[in-house]
């Protein structure tokens, strides 16, 4: 796990009132899944986001190129299988995009995040931090 990266994410893309709590669910193994299963219906918690209205892969190829087409992310998701892993990107984004889990997928140093929530069309791209 990577808590700082974590920690980072929270930081810049969480709601204001919810960052100290998620703050201190990370910090213990024990405790971070009460974060990772909250992700299902997320969206409502996040800020700098926009909704993803459209084809998302069209959306996150656009997105990628602008920040020099990383090859590996940090996937943070309730689904166990890829929560907590740095991995490609293609194959964490195969991974993440309609499965039904909340995940949250980091590019870079947080310059930008992917959201898949549980629903369908529950998809959400972060304003991408410079």
């Amino acid at each position: 796990m990577d808590a700082e990266l974590e920690a980072k994410v929270i930081k810049r893309f969480i709601v204001d009132r919810k960052q100290e709590r998620y703050l201190t669910l990370i910090q213990a193994e024990k405790t971070r899944s009460k974060f990772t299963n909250a992700l299902a219906h997320f969206s409502s918690q996040l800020k700098d986001f926009e909704e993803i209205k459209k084809n998302e892969w069209k959306v996150l190829e656009e997105k990628l190129k602008n920040l020099g087409n990383p090859t590996d992310c940090y996937v943070i998701s309730e689904n166990g299988e890829i929560d907590a892993r740095r991995m490609n990107v293609e194959l964490a984004l195969r991974e993440s995009i309609g499965h039904g889990f909340g995940t949250l997928v980091v590019f870079g140093d947080a310059n930008l995040v992917y959201y898949e929530g549980e629903g369908p069309s529950d998809r959400w791209i972060s304003r991408t931090v410079k």
